[in-house]
């Protein structure tokens, strides 16, 4: 007996609809940001279920799904006040968008159509039809962002103009994603009283991920403590310990907290204006390239993983492989001169 015939059958008491959807997204118990991201994964599956035709979806047609995710198609959204109930993404010239995901963003959009049926099975209201659907692997030993050199933090430093408040505030944005490690959300999430000084040392109270306040206490080096509070004391809106710790400028905007997508565009820009301009480096670089220098500093994994603030040690492993990579290119040119120099000189 499939899905539909245990349906029919009345082993469930409802088919699929959007109100299904709506109803999953008020169960979740989850914080604003994660619920955001269960919503539009499933307003993305809807849509697509829109486009593709389908009612009430089966196993077959999560795989499907799958697989349109991962191969070249048009970028489509939910529309409710279009008779198809979606639409195209276009671009200016009303051209559609082509895109493929990554298999990293089709395995989140999986995941959340998983919950949702493994809820909607658990209620009896129709079957979990993407039980043992396979998301698409993911190597995890291969980092996507590129760890920047010393020589490269040093130059992107020298490149930001520090004479005026942005520039200070981009400095130590900067500083603190580079030593520190901290992502772009816990700086937009940094509040001005999180900033102290105890016995001399500088620390910063992060809003660490999955976390509700800011919780983990994170040393920072004298340096980077004094261009945050150079940066503190350009300031002109007169922030108070519940000020954020980064804010906007400007008549319209100025005193309100940037959110990290905006952080992460200032970064991003920051090193494509010192002339590193690679998909491959990002703001997020930033916090791998931190955590490869922890790595390479300490030469402990557990002490890394302290530092990086990760719950798996798993996670702090694709630091290990920057020294074997190393080690292994050594290795090529050792054994290039090895054929050569003896090819040279008649050695057998």
């Amino acid at each position: 007996m499939n899905e539909l015939q245990a349906m029919q059958a009345g082993a469930i008491t409802t088919g699929f609809s959007a109100d299904m959807i709506n109803d999953f997204i008020a169960f979740i118990d989850r914080g604003e940001k994660t619920t955001q991201t269960y919503l539009t994964n499933l307003r993305q599956f809807m849509a697509w279920l829109r486009y593709a035709g389908v009612q009430q979806p089966t196993r077959a047609d999560v795989i499907a799904y799958r697989d349109y995710l991962l191969t070249e198609h048009d970028a489509i959204e939910l529309a409710p006040g279009n008779p198809a109930g979606f639409e195209y993404r276009t671009d200016p010239a009303g051209k559609r968008y082509k895109i493929t995901c990554k298999p990293g963003t089709a395995a989140q959009y999986l995941r959340s159509v998983g919950q949702l049926f493994k809820w909607a099975a658990a209620n009896g209201l129709y079957p979990d039809i993407a039980a043992n659907v396979h998301a698409p692997k993911i190597d995890h030993n291969i980092h996507k962002k590129e760890a920047l050199q010393p020589v490269d933090v040093y130059t992107i430093e020298q490149s930001i103009d520090r004479t005026t408040e942005q520039g200070k505030r981009l400095f130590a944005m900067f500083l603190l994603a580079v030593t520190a490690g901290l992502r772009t959300v816990e700086l937009s999430r940094a509040n001005v009283r999180d900033l102290e000084t105890k016995g001399g040392n500088a620390c910063l109270y992060v809003w660490g991920k999955g976390h509700s306040e800011p919780d983990a206490k994170k040393p920072l080096a004298p340096a980077v403590y004094e261009a945050l509070q150079d940066y503190l004391r350009s300031r002109t809106d007169k922030p108070t310990g519940s000020s954020p710790l980064f804010v906007a400028t400007g008549n319209r905007s100025g005193g309100k907290r940037i959110e990290a997508r905006t952080i992460g565009q200032m970064l991003k820009h920051a090193m494509i204006e010192a002339g590193y301009n690679s998909e491959r480096i990002t703001a997020h670089s930033l916090r791998h390239t931190a955590g490869t220098a922890a790595m390479n500093r300490s030469k402990d994994i557990y002490v890394t993983q302290r530092y990086m603030r990760h719950n798996n040690p798993a996670t702090t492993e694709i630091y290990t492989h920057v020294d074997t990579e190393a080690q292994e290119a050594q290795l090529a040119q050792e054994i290039y001169d090895y054929y050569h120099n003896a090819g040279m000189t008649g050695s057998r």
